[in-house]
């Protein structure tokens, strides 16, 4: 490892899937469930603010009911590994959920944002 002093990963939601939360895209994700027009855009919350605030709400819930599993453990256990040796590992996820955080990942950039969290 020493040769890759910095490492980039890259996550999806496959990665969290194995914990129980859906993807959006697959046979049965979030997006057979809900029309994304009605839940995920301006004009959603415009035209019912309730539904879009259940739909988060209940995203919310089952990131807080998720464990980290091996996948999360694993690229956590890399960058320990990579930073004691010198080297860097930093996590880019397209996920929004917390659970690299929670397994011990330290350097990630959420590229959805964070469901958790708000500005």
């Amino acid at each position: 490892m020493s040769a890759a002093p910095h490492i980039v990963v890259l996550t999806g939601a496959g990665v969290s899937a194995e914990s129980g939360l859906s993807t959006f895209r697959d046979k049965t994700g979030v997006w057979t469930k809900y029309d994304w027009r009605e839940v995920a855009t301006p004009e959603g919350f415009a035209a019912n603010p309730a539904l879009v605030h259940s739909f988060y709400n209940q995203r919310r819930h089952g990131v807080v009911e998720a464990q980290p599993n091996a996948a999360h453990k694993a690229l956590s256990a890399l960058e320990a590994r990579l930073e004691a040796s010198g080297g860097r590992l930093t996590l880019v996820t397209q996920n929004v959920d917390d659970l690299h955080e929670r397994a011990g990942s330290r350097r990630l950039i959420h590229m959805h944002g964070e469901i958790m969290k708000s500005r």
